[in-house]
């Protein structure tokens, strides 16, 4: 029983050693990155289309996880609290926990932004953004994704020491 814990921790120490902020901030950005340019694809082939193609939406999603997440393990938490039901991919929670770290020093908070956490949350209920889901459902403008979900990234980022990208977005300082 004692060489089953002694692996399991031993495992988990191996984990966070290996899954370290600034690999997780560059996960972020390829999922980010990728959601841009499907998005800016789906324009040129269908201009004024007002819903994204949901695999921007889940590339998205998945980024500002990500992004939360190597904010979340610059503060020490560890891959098996990240992993866990308390956090899992609930971006709400990860994103509270974030401020409870001091996200906000580093992150200025619009109220389009929780919007946006709300929305997709929504959207991915129940594995909504990678599985058909039946019913109606409210999309945010692609243009408050991006904005926030870019926002985000550069901060974290650069509290992290990765790149981010180079983007500004008019409406937030």
């Amino acid at each position: 029983m004692n060489s089953t814990i002694d692996s399991k921790q031993n495992k988990s120490i191996a984990d966070d050693a290996r899954t370290t902020s600034i690999g997780l901030a560059r996960y972020a950005f390829e999922y980010l990155d990728s959601a841009i340019l499907l998005e800016e694809r789906a324009t040129e082939k269908e201009p004024g289309s007002q819903i994204s193609p949901m695999p921007v939406y889940f590339l998205a999603f998945h980024g500002i996880e990500l992004t939360l997440k190597s904010f979340l393990r610059s503060k020490e938490v560890t891959v098996n609290q990240l992993r866990s039901r308390e956090f899992g991919h609930d971006l709400s929670t990860c994103y509270q926990k974030a401020k409870e770290f001091g996200l906000a020093e580093i992150f200025k908070e619009d109220i389009k932004d929780i919007a946006v956490l709300e929305m997709l949350e929504d959207l991915n209920d129940k594995q909504g953004l990678r599985y058909i889901r039946t019913g109606f459902k409210s999309f945010p403008l692609w243009s408050i994704v991006e904005s926030f979900s870019v926002r985000l990234h550069q901060a974290v980022a650069s509290h992290v020491g990765y790149e981010s990208f180079n983007r500004s977005y008019t409406d937030y300082n």
